[in-house]
C-alpha cells in the first residue's frame, strides 16, 4: 500500500485553512477565525496547507494528550551565523569556530536587552555554560550586562545566535523541518543528539521540542515542508484530472498591499521576513533560501497591528503599533543585502525565568521593551504573560502591511523566516498563493472606473478585446454576433480568461453554434449592475438566456456555477472582480459556467 502524508480530503482541508475576502478577493484582518495554535511560531496570514497547519490529526490525535504540540514546530536547530547547521543542541556563546560577530548595532534592535537579573544564574546559566559555578557565572553576567547596556551588542550571552545577523544562519529548509531536524531516534526531538536528553534530564542542558512527536503524526517529524508543499500541489494536479489547476483560495495583485501575520508561542525574541519563490521551483529542487532572497516582500509602512479574536471569531482587541525595521542603514549588514527585517512585536518578559527542565518561575511584571510593542501585551507565549496577553492566550496574531511586488504572475511560495535571538534557530514555514499582474488582466479591477484621460469610458468589447488574457471570450462574443449587444442598457458580465476556455475547448468543440451562444448568454445578467459586495453566497441570479446560475462559497473563496458545472463536478473561481464599463461591471472567473441542458 502507497504511503500518504494525508487524508483523503487533504486538498479541502487545506483550503479551509486558507483566508480570502470573497469581496475583495485579499486578506483582511478580520478574516481569520479563533487563532488555537500551539508550538513556537507560526505563519497565520497567509495559511499554511493543514497538513504544515496541522500534523497531528484523526488516529494521531486520539492517541496524544497534546495534538497541536508540533504544529508550530517548522525550523531548523543547531544552526547559527558562519556555522554549519548540525542539529545539536548546544548552550548559549559561540556555536562553531567560524562563527561570525553581530551586524546589530544598537539595544532597540534586541528583543532581550537585559538577560541578567537576580537568581537567573542559578536557574539557568550556571548549570548550562558554567558548570554550576554560581559565582563565575554572576562575575561574568554582570561584565556582559554592563558592556551591553553601553551599547556593545557582542557581549551579549546570545550573540552567537541568528538575529544577530539577521538572515545569515543557514537553514535546512527554507519551509522547515518538522521538529526542526531529521534525527534517527525519536527521543532526540526531545532535547537533540548525543547527550541531549540525558543534559535534559540532569538540569545542565536544556530542550528542543520538549516531547516526543507523537506516534502517527502523518507528516513524520524530520519531514521537510518544501516536501509537503510538493505533495499538496502533485494531489491538486491530480484531483483536476486534467483540467487547468484553478487558482489557490488566497490571491493577490502584482502591486498591491496586502496583510501577512504571524503568530509566537515561545517568545525567544529576534526578527522577521516574508518572502516569494515560484512554485515552479519545488519541481527542481531549487526552492531555497537562494530563490527566497531574490524576492523579498517589503514592508508596506512601519506599523504593524496587534489584533486579537473573541470566542465568536469577532476582533476584540486591535491595536496599531510602531514596527522596530532592521536593515542596512541601521545596521552593519542584513541578509540579503538591500532588505528589511522587523523585530518580533511581542516583547518577552524581563524577569521570567526559563528552567531547564522545561517549566517557569518568576513574575511576568515587566516586558523587555517598551517601544515598537503593543502596550501591555508582553510575555513568552504559552505561559508566564502579562495579563492581557494572558486573556487572549491562542487568540491573537501580529499582522504586517506587505507590497506584492510588481511584475508577479502565477503561483507562489511565501516563506515567514524568524531568525530567533534565544537559541540558535531558524523558524521557516510556508504558503501558497496565486498572483495576479494586473498586466494579464482585465481593465483595472477594484478601480473606482476606467474612463481615459478625455473622460471617454471604454465599452465591454474595448477592455476584453485589448486584454491580453480574453483574446477567446473577444471571438467568441464576435462568432456570435455577440460583441454589440452589450454597448446599451446596463450589464454584470463573468469573463472567462483564455485558459479557463481552453481547458472546456473539448466540450465546446462538441457543440452547435446555438449551443455557444446560449453558453456565452450565460455569462452576462441583463439590467443589473452587481457588484462583488452585492452577490450573496447560495443565492441565484438571473443570467441573460433565462437561466439561473449561483453564488457559492466555499473556504472563503467565491465561485459562480450554473447547473451543468454541478454536473461536471467543477466550479468557476472568481478571480477579479468589479471592472467597470461604460454601462456595467465585470468579474473574471478561471472557469466556463455551463447552464442547465447545455451538455447533451
Amino acid at each position: 500500500m502507497t504511503h500518504s502524508f494525508i487524508l483523503a480530503k487533504e486538498e479541502e482541508e487545506e483550503e479551509d485553512k486558507m483566508k480570502l475576502s470573497s469581496a475583495c478577493l485579499r486578506i483582511t484582518i478580520t478574516s481569520s477565525a479563533v487563532l488555537s495554535v500551539l508550538g513556537h511560531g507560526k505563519l497565520i496570514d497567509p495559511a499554511s496547507p493543514e497538513l504544515i497547519a496541522t500534523p497531528c490529526r484523526g488516529e494521531c490525535a486520539e492517541n496524544t494528550d497534546n495534538p497541536y504540540s508540533y504544529s508550530s514546530n517548522w525550523f531548523t536547530t543547531g544552526t547559527a551565523p558562519g556555522c554549519t547547521a548540525t542539529g545539536q543542541n548546544k548552550p548559549p556563546g559561540k556555536f562553531c569556530e567560524e562563527a561570525m560577530e553581530p551586524t546589530l548595532k544598537s539595544l532597540d534592535q534586541l528583543s532581550n536587552p537585559t538577560f541578567y537579573y537576580d537568581g537567573v544564574c542559578e536557574k539557568e546559566f550556571a548549570p548550562l555554560m558554567y558548570k554550576n559555578n554560581t559565582k563565575e557565572c554572576v562575575k561574568d553576567m554582570e561584565y556582559r550586562q554592563a558592556e551591553v547596556d553601553k551599547g556593545n551588542i557582542s557581549a551579549s550571552v546570545f550573540s552567537g545566535n541568528p538575529w544577530f545577523l539577521p538572515g545569515t544562519a543557514p537553514v535546512v529548509d527554507s519551509c522547515g523541518v518538522l521538529g526542526g531536524w531529521k534525527y534517527s531516534n525519536a527521543r532526540d526531538y526531545i532535547a537533540g543528539p548525543d547527550d541531549g536528553f540525558l543534559n535534559l534530564k540532569s538540569g545542565t542542558g536544556g530542550a528542543v521540542n520538549g516531547e516526543l512527536p507523537p506516534p502517527y503524526m502523518d507528516p513524520p517529524a524530520g519531514t521537510s515542508g518544501s516536501t509537503v508543499l510538493s505533495w499538496a500541489v502533485n494531489m491538486r494536479m491530480q484531483n483536476a484530472q486534467g483540467d487547468s489547476v484553478a487558482a489557490y483560495p488566497t490571491v493577490w495583485t502584482a502591486g498591491e498591499i496586502v496583510e501577512g501575520a504571524y503568530n509566537i508561542d515561545a517568545n525567544h525574541g529576534g526578527g522577521h521576513q516574508y518572502r516569494l519563490c515560484p512554485v515552479e521551483n519545488l519541481t527542481n529542487n531549487t526552492l531555497d533560501e537562494t530563490c527566497f532572497q531574490a524576492t523579498v516582500m517589503e514592508f508596506a509602512n512601519d506599523k504593524s497591528l496587534f489584533i486579537a479574536m473573541s470566542d465568536d471569531g469577532t476582533v476584540s482587541v486591535n491595536i496599531t503599533f510602531d514596527a522596530m525595521d532592521i536593515n542596512d542603514d541601521n545596521t552593519d549588514g542584513v541578509m540579503p543585502k538591500g532588505s528589511t527585517w522587523r523585530k518580533i512585536g511581542i516583547p518577552p518578559c524581563k524577569n521570567l525565568f526559563n528552567n531547564l527542565d522545561g517549566t517557569f518561575s518568576g513574575n511576568c511584571t515587566e516586558p523587555q521593551f517598551t517601544d515598537h510593542a503593543p502596550p501591555g501585551y508582553y510575555g513568552y507565549g504559552s505561559v508566564g504573560n502579562s495579563p492581557d496577553l494572558e486573556a487572549v492566550l491562542y487568540r491573537w496574531k501580529v499582522v504586517d502591511e506587505l507590497k506584492v511586488p510588481e511584475g508577479l504572475n502565477g503561483d507562489y511560495v511565501v516563506s515567514w523566516r524568524w531568525d530567533s535571538e534565544q537559541t540558535p534557530q531558524v523558524w521557516t514555514q510556508c504558503a501558497i498563493v496565486t498572483i495576479v499582474d494586473p498586466e494579464n488582466m482585465l481593465g483595472d479591477g477594484d478601480s473606482e472606473d476606467n474612463d481615459s484621460d478625455d473622460d471617454k469610458c471604454e465599452s465591454l468589447d474595448d477592455i476584453v478585446c485589448d486584454g491580453k488574457d480574453f483574446s477567446l471570450f473577444c471571438d467568441a462574443l464576435k462568432a456570435a454576433n455577440l460583441d454589440s449587444s452589450f454597448d446599451k442598457e446596463t450589464w454584470t458580465v463573468f469573463i472567462p480568461n483564455d485558459e479557463a476556455i481552453e481547458s472546456a475547448g473539448e466540450l465546446l468543440g462538441s457543440l452547435s453554434n446555438d449551443a455557444i451562444t446560449n453558453i456565452l448568454m450565460f455569462h452576462a445578467v441583463a439590467g443589473k449592475v452587481l457588484s462583488s459586495d452585492d452577490l450573496k453566497c447560495t443565492e441565484k441570479v438571473q443570467m441573460f438566456n433565462g437561466d439561473s446560475s449561483r453564488t457559492k462559497c466555499k473556504n472563503d473563496a467565491m465561485y459562480q456555477n450554473g447547473a451543468g458545472n454541478d454536473q461536471l463536478d467543477n466550479s468557476a473561481q472568481i478571480i477579479q472582480t468589479d471592472i467597470k464599463f461604460c454601462n456595467g461591471v465585470a468579474h473574471v472567473v478561471d472557469g466556463v459556467m455551463i447552464p442547465n441542458g447545455a451538455i447533451p
